[in-house]
């Protein structure tokens, strides 16, 4: 039951997000759906125990991304039109916030430590969105490939 709320919350907020960026119709739809994926992967990840900070972050970011790519083949979009949205959920904020509050109140040494976790989580969302972007566009490639090596061997 909590995954599920988890996923109707980040639905509803990737979904004002894309209003934002007036999307209409079914994309405005799935846009929201794949912030929804994102953030029930990161839930999934974090009831591992012991399970590094890190981790669900990365998870997250690689669903997103994997559901950015197919739909943007799907539809005929650009991807990034999938994956801003649906990384809103996996965005750090209250780190953000709470580094800003450390150092605006003189408590540098936390400012630091908390900006430094903000700073690995939003390095971990940028090398998850290159890793599946990279591995996406090589296995279409690689296909495209093999297909064309295929009908060449028919026509032989």
């Amino acid at each position: 039951m909590f995954i599920l709320q988890a996923a109707a919350a980040a639905f509803i907020a990737s979904l004002a997000y894309a209003m934002v960026f007036e999307l209409r119709g079914k994309t405005l739809f799935l846009t929201s759906l794949g912030g929804a994926i994102s953030w029930v992967g990161y839930k999934l990840i974090l009831l591992i125990p012991d399970v590094h900070y890190l981790l669900p972050f990365l998870i997250g970011t690689i669903l997103s991304s994997i559901y950015a790519e197919v739909m943007a083949r799907l539809l005929k979009k650009p991807a990034t039109v999938f994956l801003i949205v649906a990384m809103l959920p996996l965005v750090p904020g209250q780190g953000i916030y709470e580094t800003m509050v450390a150092f605006v109140t003189g408590n540098n040494s936390l400012g630091a430590r908390i900006g430094g976790q903000t700073l690995a989580i939003t390095a971990t969302l940028a090398i998850g969105m290159l890793m599946t972007s990279t591995i996406f566009r090589l296995v279409m490639k690689l296909n495209r490939h093999v297909s064309q090596w295929e009908h060449s061997k028919k026509i032989r």
